[in-house]
């Protein structure tokens, strides 16, 4: 019972932080933009850059969850490779103004960890999904396997670098759209382009 209010008030902060961002609300605005008394805050968690590390963690392990199930609508490494893509879309659409500048500058454990979840989680995941499609010819042969893998996470990285693509003049969905997936396309073979052409369509 605990555990799950612990799990509804995480989601709750997620869609506080989309919201306002992580650090417009002071400690105590946040206490009660989250409808909880102090002293329950308290209970789970230290102070707010807790509260933003937990959160931190719930969210990096919804994503998990979520490539589990896309993985199971979808049978073939390019449409999990697309569907998993398109999933990373999705979340840096969600993200806020400069957010994740915020967490990187003031809740260093935090941005760590969401590193450390691309570096180690995400890497794994895209590169063997990129060697599967080589595999089954729904990628190209010639490829790099491992370089590949390099670029399409520095593409992430770009998407999310406020010094080349300010986000008041750009939008990350908007660069994301304009590299990865074009990118993706010259990846595939045209029996991977015929399997995921509808994908493309709407994006």
């Amino acid at each position: 019972m605990l555990q799950t209010f612990k799990s509804n008030l995480l989601k709750e902060a997620q869609l506080v932080f989309a919201r306002y961002g992580v650090n417009r609300l002071s400690e105590s605005e946040l206490i009660e933009a989250l409808h909880v008394a102090p002293a329950t805050f308290y209970g789970m968690f230290r102070d707010k850059n807790d509260l933003v590390v937990q959160a931190m963690a719930y969210d990096l392990e919804r994503q998990k969850q979520e490539h589990q199930e896309l993985f199971a609508n979808f049978s073939t490494p390019i449409e999990r490779l697309l569907a998993v893509c398109t999933h990373g879309y999705n979340e840096i659409s969600k993200v806020t103004g400069n957010s994740l500048l915020e967490i990187q500058h003031l809740h260093p454990k935090a941005w760590n960890m969401m590193q450390d979840h691309l570096k180690n989680y995400g890497f794994l995941m895209i590169r063997d999904l990129i060697q599967e499609g080589v595999l089954h010819q729904q990628l190209r042969h010639d490829i790099d396997i491992g370089l590949v893998t390099k670029i399409l996470m520095e593409m992430l990285n770009m998407a999310l670098n406020h010094d080349l693509f300010p986000p008041d003049q750009y939008s990350r969905a908007e660069v994301m759209r304009s590299g990865f997936f074009y990118y993706m396309r010259g990846l595939c073979t045209d029996s991977g382009l015929r399997l995921v052409s509808s994908h493309f369509a709407k994006l």
